[in-house]
């Protein structure tokens, strides 16, 4: 009663909170298996962390060792140049596989599963096939090369050919993921400006510059974004076909920070090198979403307009045909 005369109702108390206690749970999972590890990570990365658990703060000179370390700085060049040469192939060849599929009209369930079958292999299976495909000694593809004159290729004791053959290997597997994201993009697309275009006399290629690169924009930055953050972390393929060799020559930071902490107990130089590829990739998601926004938001403000635009003239093109 004393409630009802000040006008407040139970109930409302109840609805102010309920939905916090609902998201108890998951923010509780969160904070536990993420964001404690990684402040543990943290923590590790500024001592002197050993295999044994004896440490002591060291404040940034886990940091300073690791800049200064030349064998980081090419696990670091390597990673790089993997994360841009891999993410680069898998777009164009995700990209060309899903107008591929888009344009046939029998057969595309067939061709979808065909596609997906690599990404639902382990990494580790995945590095173990391709290794024995690039063997010198019994591997099909060295055998197919030198038959047609090239010779026999150094797979796996030059840094130029491992390099190539492990992302032939990280292509293989991860295009599919590409094209996974881009064909449903494509899907998702209007048809309404795309017919206004081919009746105004758009060559396919215009249609595919004009029209379709800029709707698939948004998927595409997606995409890449998921992709770069997953090729920073590249540790299962190159442990596998070439163990970072020669040398560290194709070694990555995860396969580094490994090394450091398990094979020689410094674990917090490897925490160090980790927290560095963690920064790296928060940076580059950053841009990825600046620019996802920026996109978004200027279709938001003329997107709709254009789409709306282009049924109109798509079906005043059809009046006129029919006519």
């Amino acid at each position: 009663m004393a409630a009802t005369r000040t006008g407040v109702r139970p109930y409302k108390n109840r609805e102010a909170w309920q939905p916090h206690l609902l998201l108890a749970p998951a923010l509780l999972f969160f904070a536990v298996f993420a964001i404690g590890p990684l402040i543990f990570t943290l923590y590790v990365s500024l001592s002197n962390w050993s295999i044994t658990g004896a440490h002591s703060f060291v404040g940034l000179a886990n940091y300073a060792e690791i800049f200064s370390s030349s064998t980081f700085r090419q696990t670091f060049g390597n990673t790089v140049i993997f994360a841009v040469v891999t993410v680069t192939l898998q777009y164009l060849l995700g990209l060309t596989m899903a107008l591929m599929v888009y344009r046939t009209s029998r057969g595309q369930t067939f061709l979808r599963l065909s596609f997906l079958l690599p990404m639902m292999l382990a990494p580790v299976v995945v590095g173990i096939v391709w290794k024995m495909l690039f063997d010198p000694s019994y591997g099909p593809i060295p055998e197919l090369l030198g038959n047609i004159g090239l010779g026999q290729i150094p797979w796996f004791s030059e840094k130029l050919p491992a390099m190539i053959a492990i992302i032939v290997a990280d292509t293989w597997q991860w295009t599919p993921f590409m094209f996974l994201i881009l064909f449903a993009a494509l899907r998702s697309i209007p048809t309404a400006p795309l017919e206004a275009a081919v009746v105004d006399g758009a060559s396919s290629y215009r249609v595919f510059r004009d029209h379709l690169i800029p709707m698939l924009i948004p998927a595409s930055i997606t995409a890449i974004l998921l992709r770069s953050i997953e090729a920073f972390k590249l540790f299962d393929v190159v442990y596998m076909m070439t163990g970072g060799g020669p040398g560290v020559k194709t070694s990555t930071i995860t396969l580094n920070a490994y090394f450091t902490g398990l094979r020689t107990g410094n674990l917090g130089t490897a925490a160090a090198m980790t927290m560095v590829l963690l920064v790296v990739v928060l940076a580059a998601a950053m841009i990825f979403v600046a620019i996802l926004a920026k996109v978004r938001s200027r279709r938001g403000a003329t997107g709709k307009l254009s789409v709306a635009s282009a049924e109109v003239a798509a079906e005043s093109a059809k009046e006129a045909i029919n006519a």
